[in-house]
């Protein structure tokens, strides 16, 4: 009996260690802590994310000034003490040209031929080449004289020579200097491949003196981008003597113009891809009146005339004056007040009173 008792006993310790060793495992366990809505989300769905609107980088200037033929921020240690005004060739031989791409403002006005030229007019750049350089024209001479720009051509019909000569130009004349401000590039007959840089122009300026004068602010700019309340300019055609076209197409996405010559895309000689742009375009009517057997004009742009100012998609009537020579020339709209232009790049076309304008 007493043997039986001890079996017993022995029976139940061993069921309450079993016991008590289960219970002390199961509660050793870590208990499985319920999920967060959150952590559920993260865990079976891939990260959201917002993609941006794609926005343009805003350049960062240490030293910032509004260039005075711009109306546009750069760095004040790119800028020029004075305007330089470039005659360019504008022949079919001389298409396209090198360096338009760079300049601010540009003058196209006929010379003789029923062919254009232009003026070429910058405030900064680098090593820019600028060509082809072409002959002066008295007419072109009074546009440089009102940014007292330095003026620089290949030599010039007679009044111009005299012009030069009489009024004190600062000028360099590819026909009587040569290496390293000109020099003729191979790819060009002559005399459409005389070419200049714009580093190189800084360099003789700086020998001559001619960077010890300032120019003279010609153009009020708004202060931003600001729209135009006139008819509609989505594409304008100027039509020249003798079939010789020029037009620009608004593009809206970039709010300039791009530039057509004879119906073709004008570009860069030396950048196929750059389309010739403009923020704003003038378009200035003056009498036109040929006085030799060579063709040659006189075009009058003292005094005071007609015009269109041209920016954003529309187009409004204008009227310009010149007191003088030297004098700038200053655009007002019908209500008298002065016209301020755009922030960007200006092409001011000088045509004769007659001359057609379409606008679509």
């Amino acid at each position: 009996m007493k043997n039986k008792h001890l079996l017993i006993a022995i029976i139940l310790v061993i069921v309450i260690a079993v016991i008590t060793a289960v219970v002390v495992a199961s509660r050793s366990k870590p208990v499985p802590q319920p999920q967060q809505p959150d952590e559920i989300e993260a865990d079976t769905q891939p990260p959201v994310t917002v993609e941006d609107e794609p926005q343009q980088e805003e350049p960062v200037f240490l030293d910032g000034v509004i260039c005075p033929l711009g109306g546009e921020m750069i760095e004040r240690s790119s800028l020029y003490p004075r305007p330089v005004a470039i005659m360019l060739d504008n022949h079919p031989a001389a298409r396209p040209q090198a360096g338009l791409e760079q300049a601010e403002v540009v003058y196209e006005i006929l010379a003789e031929g029923n062919i254009t030229r232009y003026m070429a007019l910058y405030m900064h750049g680098g090593d820019q080449l600028v060509g082809p350089v072409r002959s002066a024209r008295y007419y072109y001479i009074d546009k440089s004289m009102e940014y007292n720009a330095i003026y620089l051509h290949a030599g010039g019909s007679p009044e111009a020579w005299d012009d030069v000569a009489r009024l004190k130009i600062p000028s360099f004349n590819a026909m009587t200097m040569g290496a390293p401000l000109y020099w003729r590039e191979k790819h060009r007959k002559e005399p459409h491949n005389i070419y200049t840089a714009l580093d190189r122009i800084q360099a003789s300026s700086d020998a001559r003196g001619y960077n010890g004068k300032d120019g003279v602010q010609v153009h009020s700019f708004n202060s931003q981008d600001t729209p135009l309340e006139g008819e509609q300019a989505h594409k304008i055609t100027l039509a020249y003597p003798q079939g010789y076209k020029v037009s620009y197409e608004y593009s809206e996405e970039d709010g300039i113009y791009l530039r057509y010559v004879m119906d073709k895309p004008h570009v860069d000689e030396k950048n196929a891809d750059y389309q010739m742009q403009a923020k704003n375009i003038i378009i200035q009517r003056a009498s036109h009146k040929t006085v030799d057997s060579e063709g040659r004009r006189n075009v009058d742009l003292v005094g005071s005339g007609k015009g269109i100012y041209i920016t954003n998609g529309s187009y409004v009537p204008v009227t310009w004056k010149k007191a003088d020579r030297r004098s700038p020339t200053h655009f007002y709209f019908e209500d008298g007040k002065e016209v301020k232009l755009n922030p960007g790049k200006t092409w001011i076309q000088v045509i004769p009173v007659s001359s057609g304008v379409t606008f679509e």
